[in-house]
């Protein structure tokens, strides 16, 4: 009896063992570009084998160099695509990168969506959709031997070097973006300008268009972005982009011009951070005049991808004629003027209206002491978030839905962007801490809490979205008379606050394919040596989310790892039953880390490694 089970015991020892070879290999096949024929399972030819990569037979063996139709089982096949997980990046991520889904990504390596890469490891990818480099190829066009490693062989002779021409559209695009990355306030720099030399009337719209695509955002965005450069070097590299645009399209005119340098020169002079929406569309509108002369389509807090908060297209202190208010209470509300009465009373008593809340917003801005040594400083506003309902000032909530499908189809990600709301004791605009830091020219430039935190808080949106998750947008005053005097957020949680597509989805969403995370950034100017980067948890299940959330970054983006801190606080209270953190990015005053925490880059960067923390938390 024994024998029978110590020869049981050796036999599953064996297999086990047989089964990690057999894993091991197939793992250093994927390394060097090469698949194993298993001739297992759905895998039943060669033809079965181009079909998992989504080819057709010709072209398949075409790419890989077969001659004939039948296998072999462990025959080596060469010259396959695959895609190299990087540090902080997980499968989604990996699989969205080569244009493929989450579920046919693992189909094609054999895994669960739950499987964890190492850093370093391979994938196969589909070859149409692959957009690593080729660097596997050469490797694979080596004879090897089955069992032994190949003999050293001489290297070939190298090719000549090709006469020297003008860059690509797409390589100029990826250049620019590649400097910026390379080196903060690149602009003016030797890196981006000799790429930005290359840019001429012929190749100009394509440039624009290749880095749209590749980035997200414009051309001319990316440029006002790099603050740390000077201004008249970011001014006169966006009017270039201009003035080539024009020559080539014959769009333009002088009055067209004096319009995109005045708004430029407005834009500059009046805040750090720069908005190019305005000379966004006269570009565009040069390049696609038959788009810009016909009528605007309103789009719906739905599918709008710009700014988030209340009436992002609105987020400004300059006096519009006629400006219309957004009330927060979605179907059930109208919209509101200026002169629309409110609750709050000034100091003799009187009901004021919503016209009075802004004044008031943006003079007392003016007075925070963060401001103290900027001159002329202009304060970007919200608009009051006004619900008719109640009468009251409330937290502002949309949804933004999924920009694609993925591995968090059906799940709901709620994001607070700190602060940035009024309060309804006196409408007071609650912007969290303010600071002065120097820019590029060595003036102070004002830097508000809620600005970042709500850039942030976009980058990650998009991101959640693109992974299949439908995100809410919370955004209010906390302190006083906010959301945690009004249980707003334990309200919007049981589908009676929010406007109308906010309830729908909170009523038919269960709490366990929720996540709630509140972004933040410190400014302590007292302690400029301190990072200041923490993530709160408060109830037992918040804990595993603000793990996850050091795990990641701690990977992807070191310098602003957050550690892990538990906290009584009303967000993570309040957010009963799903797990809730409250994440505070970094010290705004720490100048070895000011750089990142206001770059568009390291944003993108950052927020890639938190989407990854969500994922692992709400699909465990």
């Amino acid at each position: 009896m024994e024998l029978k089970i110590e020869s049981t015991a050796s036999a599953k020892k064996s297999a086990a063992t047989q089964q990690t070879d057999t894993e091991k290999l197939k793992k250093e096949a994927k390394a060097r570009g090469e698949y194993i024929v298993s001739l297992s399972g759905s895998e039943k030819g060669l033809f079965a084998i181009a079909q998992k990569f989504k080819m057709s037979l010709t072209d398949f063996k075409n790419m890989t160099g077969l001659t004939k139709d039948t296998l072999q089982k462990g025959q080596v096949i060469k010259n396959i695509p695959t895609a190299k997980i990087e540090s902080g990046m997980g499968l989604a991520a990996l699989a969205r990168k080569n244009g493929m889904t989450l579920k046919e990504f693992t189909e094609l390596n054999g895994i669960k969506e739950n499987y964890k890469p190492q850093k370093g490891e391979y994938f196969y990818v589909f070859p149409n959709k692959n957009k690593q480099k080729p660097s596997q190829a050469a490797k694979s066009t080596q004879k090897a031997a089955p069992a032994k490693a190949a003999p050293k062989q001489a290297a070939p002779k190298p090719k000549p070097a090709p006469k020297a021409t003008s860059m690509s559209a797409e390589k100029i695009a990826a250049g620019l973006e590649q400097a910026a990355d390379d080196y903060r306030g690149a602009v003016g720099k030797e890196a981006f300008d000799k790429v930005f030399k290359q840019i001429n009337k012929n190749n100009v719209i394509d440039v624009i268009k290749n880095f749209r695509e590749e980035n997200g955002k414009s051309l001319i965005n990316m440029i006002s972005d790099e603050w740390s450069s000077s201004k008249d070097a970011r001014k006169a590299a966006m009017t270039k982009i201009f003035d080539l645009v024009a020559e080539e399209t014959g769009n333009s005119s002088k009055n067209l011009r004096e319009e995109f340098i005045k708004e430029l020169n407005d834009e500059f002079d009046s805040w750090g951070f720069v908005s190019t929406k305005k000379m966004d569309k006269i570009i565009d509108g040069m390049i696609n005049p038959e788009k810009s002369n016909g009528t605007p389509v309103k789009k719906s807090a739905k599918t709008r991808t710009g700014n988030t908060g209340s009436a992002a297209s609105h987020l400004s202190g300059k006096a519009y004629p006629n400006e219309i208010f957004y009330s927060t209470n979605g179907g059930k509300s109208k919209d509101i003027t200026p002169s629309t009465m409110t609750s709050i009373k000034d100091r003799e008593g009187n009901y004021v209206n919503a016209g009075t809340l802004k004044s008031w917003a943006i003079s007392g801005g003016k007075r925070d002491k963060g401001f103290k040594d900027v001159k002329n400083p202009f304060i970007m506003r919200p608009l009051p978030n006004y619900n008719t309902e109640t009468r009251k000032i409330e937290a502002v909530t949309e949804v933004l839905e999924p920009t694609s499908g993925g591995s968090l189809n059906g799940k709901v990600v709620i994001l607070n962007p700190g602060h940035g709301g009024y309060q309804q004791a006196n409408g007071y605009f609650d912007a969290g801490t303010v600071l002065s830091v120097k820019n590029a020219e060595g003036e102070e430039m004002p830097i508000e809490e809620w600005r970042v935190a709500q850039s942030y808080v976009e980058k990650l949106s998009d991101n959640l979205r693109s992974r299949g998750a439908s995100v809410v947008i919370v955004s209010g005053a906390v302190r006083n008379g906010g959301m945690a005097a009004q249980k707003y957020i334990e309200n919007m949680l049981e589908g009676k606050k929010g406007d109308d597509s906010v309830r729908d989805l909170m009523a038919s969403t269960d709490k366990s394919n929720m996540l709630f995370l509140s972004v933040h950034v410190e400014s302590a100017k007292e302690k400029p040596d301190e990072k200041k980067c923490t993530v709160r948890y408060t109830k037992d299940i918040d804990k595993q989310l603000a793990d996850n959330i050091y795990k990641h970054v701690n990977q992807g983006f070191r310098a602003l790892t957050p550690a892990p801190d538990q906290d009584n606080l009303y967000v993570n209270r309040a957010a009963k039953g799903i797990p809730s953190s409250l994440l505070e990015i970094g010290n705004i005053a720490n100048e070895k880390i000011t750089n990142s925490l206001l770059s568009d880059f390291d944003q993108k960067k950052y927020a890639e490694c938190i989407a990854n923390a969500i994922e692992e938390t709400m699909l465990k």
